[in-house]
């Protein structure tokens, strides 16, 4: 019998050894970055480079899986629905504590463990180089005579981008109604091809458009003009209290072990710190916040209380 239980115990113990075995050698299969949004847009791009320099700087093999739907529900699921080991990690965008605080991503901040925010951009508004508008000012002179004369849109709803919108039209006085899409590249799309005749969009989803000139800003709600912006007047010169940014960082399942949590920081800083890395930043006009787990969790829980409450002031939720 003593030998018997010795054995169980000896198996038990080995079983739960595993994980940690498992765990020092982090990764020893090819990691997945979900993606929760559609291909072509800013979060794409920024999760594919990430998964490029996985690769590079830290010998990882990555693959890439986009999962848009549901306000970033679809991907959230994908998640939460796979074992706590690290190799599925979620890539995400501050409209996470938008989409929970309206009931669209049936989870909580809890259900994830918030690794680190590696990007932050602005909104900007946004019309074709043809547009008659050349201001701010222009876009809400024209909405306050026409009541929702202009189609406006962007990524999501009830986001980070129609948040800054309302808050224009709170401003403003006037009435917008809103456009929304799945994937950030599809705003540009859409804005070229005419469907919408403004946009309330990161300045890096239509970024080749925006370097050439074929999409003017209006506005961009920095506190001052951004560097990578300099001709791009800010909200606040013209008179709007408008004022914010988005972030875009990576998450992984809550409950996943400190140790290959430890692993992937690790991972996550040999991209940070190469060439190849702080170039794309540049040249995607992207500030880099780089705030790890604590630090993230800790703005992603006062933007959800901050958003919960102008949703609910807005009516966009009771």
């Amino acid at each position: 019998m003593r030998s018997t239980v010795a054995a169980l115990c000896l198996a038990v113990g080995a079983t739960l050894a595993l994980p940690q075995i498992a765990a020092a050698g982090f990764p020893d299969k090819p990691v997945t970055l979900v993606v929760w949004s559609g291909a072509g847009g800013s979060l794409d791009t920024y999760g594919r480079k990430l998964a490029e320099l996985l690769e590079k700087e830290a010998g990882w093999t990555v693959k890439v899986d986009n999962r848009a739907g549901g306000s970033g529900a679809v991907g959230l699921s994908q998640i939460v629905t796979q074992p706590a080991d690290g190799y599925n990690i979620l890539v995400l965008t501050g409209t996470l504590t938008f989409g929970i605080a309206q009931g669209l991503i049936p989870f909580k901040v809890e259900d994830l463990r918030l690794l680190r925010a590696m990007q932050s951009e602005p909104s900007s508004l946004a019309v074709l180089a043809d547009s008659p508008l050349k201001s701010v000012d222009d876009f809400v002179a024209y909405m306050k005579a026409h009541p929702n004369g202009l189609k406006v849109g962007g990524h999501s709803s009830g986001g980070f981008h129609q948040y800054m919108l309302y808050q224009m039209m709170k401003q403003g006085g006037f009435t917008s109604g809103w456009i929304p899409h799945d994937a950030s590249g599809k705003v540009t799309l859409a804005l070229l091809g005419k469907h919408i005749d403004a946009a309330m969009m990161t300045p890096s989803t239509g970024l080749a458009q925006v370097k050439n000139g074929e999409i003017r800003l209006l506005g961009v709600s920095t506190a001052e003009r951004s560097e990578f912006l300099p001709d791009a007047p800010t909200f606040k010169e013209q008179g709007y209290n408008l004022e914010g940014a988005i972030w875009r960082g990576i998450a992984v399942k809550a409950g996943t072990p400190d140790d290959v949590v430890n692993a992937i920081q690790t991972a996550v800083d040999k991209v940070t710190a190469s060439p190849e890395w702080k170039k794309f930043q540049k040249e995607q006009f992207q500030d880099s916040p780089n705030w790890k787990e604590a630090e993230f969790t800790e703005r992603v829980k006062k933007d959800l209380a901050e958003q919960s409450e102008f949703l609910k002031a807005a009516g966009f939720v009771k």
